[in-house]
């Protein structure tokens, strides 16, 4: 699951950092079997395994992979691994190579060799450690040996001038995480650096950010793909004392001081975050089930998950640098495998066509589920519905997160399949953190982008969420077989013309409105 893509900070930092085939022909018309489809639908689900589910997880989630970074080689052989799966499944290839629909992509990399963030002082100074001391975005400007200015709260500085800051490190207090936290404090931040002619900007992160935090967001920025006009700190609050150190400026006092820049007399920094920039096509992977109805044929269901990760990143406590991604988001990718075979193993094809669709660049800003959304390999006016899968590996064994249940009737579609299956044993429930805004936070957001009724299932964040943790060894394998038999139970509901997915009175304008205001710009 993408962390960043929650917030208007992010959506401007993206913004800064900027400074059709088919599948093969129609199966022929199949005469239904004289078992009856409940039946099948039935013996489909109960063929369901968490053996599976785990062997999928297993290889994609594997060392070898290396964390399936997008681009990155670990990710094509994922890619090689879903295609050769719904190949031997007998599913029809709907990219626009084969099972493949590859995009542009535009990557922006750190360099760490000639990365460096120190400050001098009264008391003398050192060299500080990228995820220990501070997190950066990178940028296009650096500062070196440049006096350091105190420019008070980043969501209200104080005013700058040229002759305070130009060329200098502007430092701005923030209050709990300034990239996931208000926008408008980043942007306040930047702007004021940016007019005055700042080289590079410090956020000094207060003591809610704890050094994990650090170490997690430095590893999740090395990957995420951004850099800025000017390098961007997270500094932590203690490394902010220290270089404050025996001037006489008190931290706490600074960062009530809102109204006046303070420089900060004998304290200069360096800060040089520079990045590389390159060009790449990274996969989707689609496949098909065509539908056997002559009209309904044309209309198609799409399940869909992100088969990327972050890739290799710093190294957590036990010396573990690759972040695997069992959970986020292998096991999305495993359970629509699952709903793959499933619908594969049918005697008869449904009604509407079924599309399963593994997308990369999720965790770099949802880029492979916005490039099919707007390059889609069937007509995007047949495209009746979505389900998406992000992390449905861990958590209560009996509960799962139905993330945009009350915009559509798929919420009230799915209460019914769990009616009618006390197997399944679960509980769904509406996203219950909306601050952390969830929906805009995966690959639906570009279906709902298109006005096709979607919905979101999650079991939700973890301890390990974007953390080289996130292994095989914690995935629930019965929880996530039993994930993936509601969701074939509700897929197949409307494949088989049983439901048709709808909005919900007043949901596709809740949604709007909802998407106007994350959007940039927006209320």
């Amino acid at each position: 699951m993408s962390r960043t893509r929650s917030t208007a900070a992010f959506s401007f930092v993206l913004a800064l950092s900027a400074c059709s085939g088919t599948g093969s022909a129609a199966a022929p018309e199949t005469t239904a079997p004289s078992v009856s489809i409940a039946a099948a639908v039935e013996t489909a689900a109960a063929a369901i395994t968490s053996e599976a589910i785990v062997a999928d997880i297993e290889f994609l989630a594997s060392d070898a992979l290396r964390g399936r970074d997008t681009p990155s080689p670990g990710l094509e052989q994922a890619a090689e691994y879903l295609a050769g799966q719904f190949e031997s499944m007998g599913l029809e290839p709907a990219g626009t190579s084969g099972y493949l629909q590859r995009f542009p992509y535009v990557s922006t990399t750190l360099v760490l060799e000639g990365l460096e963030v120190s400050f001098t002082g009264p008391a003398g100074g050192r060299r500080l450690e990228l995820g220990r001391d501070y997190y950066v975005i990178p940028g296009q400007q650096a500062a070196e040996g440049a006096p350091v200015v105190w420019a008070g709260p980043a969501l209200t500085p104080a005013p700058l001038t040229p002759a305070e800051a130009a060329g200098n490190v502007a430092l701005f207090s923030t209050t709990g995480n300034p990239i996931t936290g208000d926008g408008e404090a980043l942007l306040g931040a930047f702007t004021a650096a940016a007019q005055s002619g700042a080289a590079a900007i410090g956020l000094v992160l207060d003591r809610t950010q704890t050094a994990d935090s650090i170490l997690n967001w430095a590893s999740g920025i090395m990957g995420s793909g951004l850099a800025t006009p000017m390098p961007v700190l997270g500094l932590s609050g203690e490394v902010a004392r220290e270089l404050l150190g025996p001037t006489g400026s008190d931290l706490e006092a600074l960062a009530d001081n809102g109204e006046v820049a303070v420089g900060l007399e004998g304290v200069t920094m360096t800060v040089k975050a520079p990045f590389t920039v390159g060009q790449h096509e990274p996969p989707n992977v689609v496949a098909i089930v065509r539908g056997s109805d002559p009209v309904l044929r044309e209309e198609y269901i799409v399940y869909s998950a992100h088969f990327d990760h972050v890739g290799v990143g710093l190294p957590d406590a036990s010396g573990d640098s690759i972040y695997n991604g069992a959970d986020d988001d292998a096991s999305g990718t495993a359970v629509i495998m699952a709903a793959a075979r499933a619908f594969a193993a049918l005697p008869v094809p449904p009604k509407r066509s079924v599309i399963f669709l593994a997308v990369s660049g999720e965790e770099k800003g949802l880029y492979g589920s916005k490039h099919f959304s707007e390059n889609p390999t069937v007509p995007i006016e047949g495209i009746v519905m979505n389900i998406n899968l992000d992390m449905v590996g861990r958590n209560h064994p009996d509960s799962i997160v139905a993330v945009g249940r009350q915009y559509t009737n798929l919420g009230t579609l799915s209460d019914q399949i769990v009616s009618e299956h006390p197997d399944l044993r679960f509980t769904i429930i509406e996203d219950p953190k909306p601050e952390e805004r969830s929906f805009f936070r995966s690959d639906h957001l570009h279906f709902v982008n298109k006005d096709i009724p979607a919905i979101f299932f999650t079991t939700w964040d973890h301890e390990d969420y974007h953390k080289p943790s996130d292994e095989v060894a914690d995935i629930d394998g019965e929880k996530a077989s039993r994930v993936a038999k509601l969701v074939f139970y509700l897929g197949a509901k409307v494949a088989f013309d049983e439901a048709d997915p709808e909005w919900a009175p007043g949901g596709l304008e809740e949604v709007r409105r909802l998407i106007a205001e994350q959007s940039p710009g927006g209320d």
